[in-house]
């Protein structure tokens, strides 16, 4: 019997990486839910004086790594969108810089006619880029808090020039919203942002004190505040 016997050479396979885009998503920390309700209320109406365009600017996160340069990024109008490109919002790509984590991005809202009885939709998403396309959606622990951020892919913005309830209305200290009482309250106070976290605590408990004096001197010379709605203002 001959025994032949195999030589087999053995050759290093090389292991090929890809390397390819990083992600990126919107983030809020848990207790913002704008993961869940998924919509930002903006209305021209609540400003100071009166704006024909502003900026809102959305927290964004990188999911992949940091990198060492800057970075473009962009965002889209998806599915479900009712405002129109150019006429009551405009999306460019901008430059993020060298090491960014978390960024804000620039969304420019204009305030159109039909904003004064309409409310338009604006629904966002991460557009792809040169460096960038959608990263991973979930929740993740932020290191240094106690609280936990979402990764979202889709962030909602609905767009008015009408008194509407704005986000962070606290109905536990002002009552029902309405337009005349939200005037009410900016004529008396100066304020626009009534939400907790723009009054703070002691807003929360002051304000409805020092509204209601307000209120009563108000009906002692004119009588009760009647709102839109045919209802008596309260707080």
């Amino acid at each position: 019997m001959i025994l032949l016997s195999t030589l087999f050479s053995c050759k290093k396979e090389e292991v090929m990486t890809y390397e390819g885009k990083d992600g990126i998503s919107f983030f809020a920390y848990t207790w913002e839910e704008y993961h869940l309700e998924a919509v930002k209320k903006y209305s021209f109406a609540f400003a100071v004086t009166a704006l024909t365009r502003d900026t809102i600017f959305l927290s964004m996160r990188v999911t992949g790594a940091v990198k060492d340069y800057p970075r473009k990024v962009l965002l889209k109008a998806a599915e479900g969108t009712t405002a129109t490109a150019g006429v009551d919002y405009e999306l460019k790509e901008v430059t993020i810089p060298a090491g960014a984590y978390k960024f804000d991005y620039p969304v420019v809202v204009f305030n159109s006619p039909g904003m004064a009885a309409n409310t338009y939709r604006l629904v966002l998403e991460p557009a792809e880029t040169a460096d960038f396309k959608l990263g991973t959606i979930g929740q993740t622990p932020e290191t240094n808090t106690m609280y936990t951020e979402e990764n979202f892919q889709y962030f909602k913005i609905d767009l008015t020039n009408q008194l509407v309830e704005p986000d962070g209305w606290l109905e536990s200290a002002f009552g029902v919203f309405s337009a005349v009482k939200y005037r009410f309250m900016v004529e008396v106070t100066g304020l626009t942002d009534f939400s907790s976290e723009a009054i703070g605590r002691d807003g929360v408990y002051n304000l409805p004190v020092k509204l209601q004096k307000a209120l009563e001197e108000y009906e002692a010379l004119n009588g009760p505040l009647i709102d839109e709605n045919g209802n008596e203002v309260s707080f």
